[in-house]
């Protein structure tokens, strides 16, 4: 029914593409303004790299402590989300991990070291013992749809508009109603979507009895400046807002978008978007001013541009790396009995072993020094093996490998 409905042509929302432009036009305005700026330049690393180290620390307790689905482990439901992700045209499966929740009814899709991750709480994997499959599936093909769409990605190179009052939020809003898309489309249920979304909104046991349309009628029913206002700073939209918006985009003669009341919106969008003006104006001034007061002599902290796009298409994995960065030590272990450098690089200069003491893969490094794997082989900046396992390994274990077979403390 969904593909008789021509609804594939049809799948990013309209505002999406808007944002992006007027997002991506922001961020580059004060990139440049930055460049000009040792201080700024130095502020926004600053953010950036504390950012990515408490991410990396999310995401490596996650990834030790969440359940990875696999072959072994809830095959059924795994080979169905591989099947999900090839139907939607991901170039490589992400790891799914199902952690507990306390309660907490929620899933995200990130990325960590260059790797796809989808983490699905586990109130929300439940429901696959109550035989509502599809409702899951859902939840799971809207975050498949965040890494197909490179959401994930391009957050870093917009990071600047984020911080701009409604901007950011808005772009991130229209995000998630063309996952909704996305996954209602793929999954093949319009029905299954509403009820996901639901179960956000009341909890799994009485998402089956609560009226929709009184639900979607509220947006009218409850709105006003503070309800306008907290939509607005929020990076997702409202529940029931969500709802209307996958009827509509399946049959929009059916169901109209419902409109919220006016009143004291109008008046209250005047004083946000001087708001707005007036806090991003000043940033651009504080920025201009650094500009001016810092030296336009040599910058250390200038970075490249390509940082901010997907490394994946930028750098270029040699035979042994490729079968690593897809977990196929079998492959490994035979491209390296053919003959293959073990030692080979990539285009930043890392060997096979860096990744593996990236990824904290102990069992791998161990094997490829026995193969023959440098462990002083620096990589573009210096770094050997060891100084990464220092900064990267989850164990000590992986730093005393290295030592214990020849690893240079003084480079």
């Amino acid at each position: 029914m969904l593909e008789e409905n021509g609804l594939k042509t049809n799948l990013v929302h309209r505002k999406e593409k808007v944002y992006f432009g007027v997002t991506v036009l922001v961020s580059c305005l004060i990139y440049l303004a930055l460049l000009f700026s040792i201080v700024g330049i130095a502020i926004i690393l600053g953010i950036m790299m504390i950012s990515y180290f408490f991410h990396a620390l999310s995401m490596a307790s996650i990834r030790r402590n969440g359940v990875r689905l696999s072959e072994q482990q809830f095959p059924d439901i795994y080979q169905k989300a591989v099947n999900l992700a090839q139907k939607m045209g991901l170039e490589k499966m992400p790891a799914i991990y199902v952690m507990e929740s306390m309660g907490i009814l929620n899933a995200f899709a990130t990325r960590f070291f260059g790797k796809n991750m989808v983490v699905l709480y586990s109130e929300i994997f439940d429901m696959v013992e109550d035989n509502r499959e599809d409702e899951m599936m859902f939840v799971l093909a809207h975050e498949f749809a965040h890494l197909k769409r490179r959401h994930v990605l391009v957050h870093m190179l917009l990071l600047p508009a984020m911080f701009v009052p409604f901007l950011g939020e808005a772009y991130l809003r229209a995000c998630e109603y063309t996952c909704d898309r996305y996954a209602a489309y793929y999954v093949g249920n319009v029905e299954a979507a509403k009820e996901a979304l639901a179960v956000l909104a009341i909890g799994k046991k009485l998402s089956a009895k609560m009226n929709k349309e009184a639900y979607v009628q509220q947006i009218a029913e409850e709105s006003g400046f503070f309800a306008w206002l907290s939509e607005k700073l929020s990076s997702h939209p409202h529940l029931p807002k969500r709802i209307n918006a996958l009827n509509n985009w399946f049959s929009p003669d059916q169901y109209p978008l419902v409109r919220e009341k006016k009143t004291g919106i109008i008046v209250g969008s005047i004083v946000s978007t001087l708001l707005a003006a007036c806090l991003t104006g000043a940033a651009v001034f504080l920025i201009t001013q650094t500009a001016v007061l810092t030296s336009f002599l040599e910058d250390p902290y200038l970075y490249e541009d390509d940082e901010y796009f997907d490394e994946e298409e930028l750098i270029d994995y040699p035979p042994v790396i490729q079968a690593y960065m897809d977990e196929d030590m079998e492959l490994v272990q035979q491209l390296v009995a053919e003959g293959k450098d073990i030692n080979q690089k990539d285009s930043e200069g890392f060997t096979a072993l860096h990744y593996a003491i990236m990824w904290d893969d102990l069992g791998a490094a161990e094997w490829l020094i026995q193969n023959g794997a440098d462990v002083n082989a620096p990589d573009n900046w210096g770094s050997t093996p060891l100084i990464n396992a220092v900064y990267n390994a989850l164990s000590v274990e992986m730093v005393e490998l290295l030592l214990e077979n020849g690893a240079d403390k003084t480079l």
